[in-house]
């Protein structure tokens, strides 16, 4: 039964990034570039570390927990591994979020992925984050603050 919740809540989320009002914003770091995508905002560094912002609207209406506890578990169904605790955060609004932090191997090479979720009673921002891992991590501190300037645009 949760597992078909998960997949219905998921589902909802894919298809409400179509048309819910109001997309999401970033500020462009140093290094960093707009790129096209399928998302409201999505930049690029040279090197292939991209940061992206949606917003979807909150269907089934649900809080912080149940979206980071679903997306959680979907992405670690997809083979995504955890790397580290879950983490609360605040966009440059003072919107509380949670962070949740992974790594993946595409066969290749080892990459990080970040997500970080907020929840309002209406809509759900999600920022993303993902390259492989020596070049996110000489970007970290440009990637989080990044992150954390996505606002909801208007």
């Amino acid at each position: 039964m949760l597992r078909k919740m998960l997949c219905v809540a998921l589902s909802c989320v894919s298809l409400a990034t179509v048309a819910c009002g109001p997309g999401a914003r970033l500020s462009v770091p140093d290094g960093f570039a707009h790129v096209g995508g399928e998302y409201d905002d999505r930049v690029a560094s040279a090197d292939g570390v991209v940061i992206a912002a949606r917003v979807v609207k909150n269907d089934p209406k649900a809080n912080l927990d149940f979206w980071t506890t679903a997306i959680d578990l979907r992405l670690q169904q997809r083979g995504y591994q955890p790397d580290g605790k879950r983490e609360d955060v605040k966009n440059n609004e003072g919107l509380p979020g949670r962070s949740l932090h992974y790594v993946f191997f595409d066969g290749q090479r080892k990459s990080r992925y970040v997500v970080d979720v907020y929840a309002t009673d209406r809509r759900i921002l999600l920022v993303e984050a993902t390259g492989d891992v020596a070049d996110f991590d000489a970007s970290r501190e440009k990637v989080e603050a990044a992150m954390r300037s996505a606002r909801i645009g208007s």
